[in-house]
């Protein structure tokens, strides 16, 4: 077994004292699993993430951001090390997580059909994390709806750390920005990648950006739209007559919200970060509206009916059964299937699964029991949903970048596009990454021209 791949780990394979009992999930780092500790099974699941590439950083870095964060909306880290295995045997890291059961915000809304009082108690608690995450002094930059899990009794996790970072933290990438998700980028964050898309540096991060994200999650849970990107990157190429888009406040989308909520998630998509409130100052804020809100607030929003989420069923693992674990996996258990980015965007309430396919590499949860057969029956359906129309990936420009190389272009290794040249990356497909750019289904970066020789010396 050590020369399984580490994304098909087969149930029973160890890794240290820890035993796969199933696959949980994939991101672009690495792989999720269900397992056991060996001799100790009654003590439940924990989650077992393994690198899908040998000596992967971001594991190191991970793994102390989580051993630096104390809350019970973070999963704890229990241990981590190295498994060789693969191919040639080579190190990959892994870490031990505490298992967190729940359903994805997202698909939570969607069985549930919250009201406005359990959105603002959801969001409380998830301010309350990124409160103790910042006062650690990290940041998730990754907060969205795949990354929030709801369990039991309404108890909310922020899961997948594999893009949090502290302030020691070296970088990993030689991108302006960390990896993440587009329609999550704060306006700042945005407008940098773009001021500087050629000299590489980096953008700094702070508890805002974290903040933003989570106005735009709370946005497209109750709406069932992502809002406007926070900087005008896509609109008005070229003309000069196209209107920036308008952001429409939740209640004017949605007649069942409450005024308080909808003034809260505003607040927290601010284009002026300071503007936007610590997580601390908002979480009281939602609290004090979920406490002092009257009847009105415990009339459920009308979006959850169209949202139809992916899910798929997870049998039980023979061979393994434990009396606390009996009555969970005897029936059938929902997961959340998630797979590669495809960064696109709707306008239109949740044609497809919301976050279906978005980049996920952390903490993947068991669905409670409030997914009845006749929300995987549903669910199932969704699978044959059509792609959304817009995607909010990078469009290839119409001209060349002021420094862009222009033809000749290096044969098969360049490419001609609109009288620049472009380099394509191997192995990707559109919908590309934040930093690619797509022409003819695949995803392209532009090549820089060289500098020309200094000729001041010279008569």
């Amino acid at each position: 077994m050590d020369t399984a791949f580490p994304e098909k780990l087969p149930p029973g394979t160890v890794i240290g004292s820890w035993q796969v009992i199933s696959g949980a999930g994939r991101g672009a780092y690495g792989a999720v699993y269900c397992a056991v500790q060996e001799g100790q099974e009654e003590a439940g699941w924990v989650a077992l993430k393994v690198a899908l590439r040998s000596r992967e950083e971001r594991f190191e870095r991970e793994a102390e951001v989580l051993s630096r964060i104390r809350h019970p909306g973070v999963p704890r880290l229990l241990a981590r090390g190295e498994w060789k295995g693969g191919r040639w045997r080579v190190p990959h890291p892994y870490l031990v997580m505490e298992w967190v059961e729940g359903i994805p915000l997202y698909q939570w809304a969607w069985v549930n059909a919250p009201n406005s009082r359990q959105v603002l108690r959801v969001l409380a608690q998830l301010c309350r994390t990124l409160q103790a995450i910042h006062a650690a002094q990290c940041l998730h930059r990754d907060v969205k709806g795949a990354n929030v899990l709801v369990g039991p009794e309404g108890k909310v996790s922020l899961v997948d750390f594999g893009s949090g970072t502290y302030p020691e933290a070296p970088p990993l990438t030689e991108a302006p920005l960390a990896p993440g998700t587009r329609p999550y980028r704060s306006p700042q964050a945005l407008l940098h990648a773009r001021a500087h898309a050629w000299d590489g540096a980096r953008y700094k991060a702070r508890p805002e950006d974290d903040v933003y994200a989570l106005g735009v999650t709370a946005y497209r849970m109750v709406t069932g739209v992502y809002p406007p990107l926070g900087a005008d990157l896509e609109v008005g190429q070229g003309t000069s007559q196209e209107a920036k888009p308008v952001r429409q406040p939740p209640h004017l989308r949605v007649r069942a919200i409450i005024p308080e909520l909808s003034v809260l998630i505003e607040r927290m998509l601010e284009e002026t970060p300071s503007a936007r409130g610590s997580a601390r100052e908002l979480a009281e804020a939602l609290e004090a509206a979920a406490a002092r809100a009257g009847p009105e607030a415990d009339r459920r929003l009308d979006t959850a009916a169209s949202f139809q989420p992916v899910m798929t069923v997870v049998p039980e693992p023979l061979g393994w059964r434990t009396p606390a674990r009996a009555g969970l996996i005897g029936a059938a258990v929902a997961c959340l299937v998630i797979g590669l980015s495809t960064h696109r965007v709707s306008e239109h309430p949740w044609p497809v699964p919301p976050e279906e396919g978005e980049p996920d590499a952390g903490t993947v949860g068991l669905a409670d029991a409030s997914v009845t057969p006749e929300a995987l029956a549903a669910a199932a359906r969704a699978e044959d949903a059509p792609l959304p129309e817009k995607s909010v990936a990078l469009e290839m420009p119409k001209q060349p970048f002021a420094g862009q190389k222009r033809p000749p272009c290096k044969p098969q290794r360049e490419t001609e596009i609109r009288g620049g040249c472009w380099a394509a990356l191997l192995n990707a497909q559109a919908p590309c990454e934040d930093d690619g750019y797509e022409w003819a289904g695949k995803c392209f970066l532009p090549v820089k021209a060289r500098p020309r020789p200094d000729t001041s010396n010279y008569p």
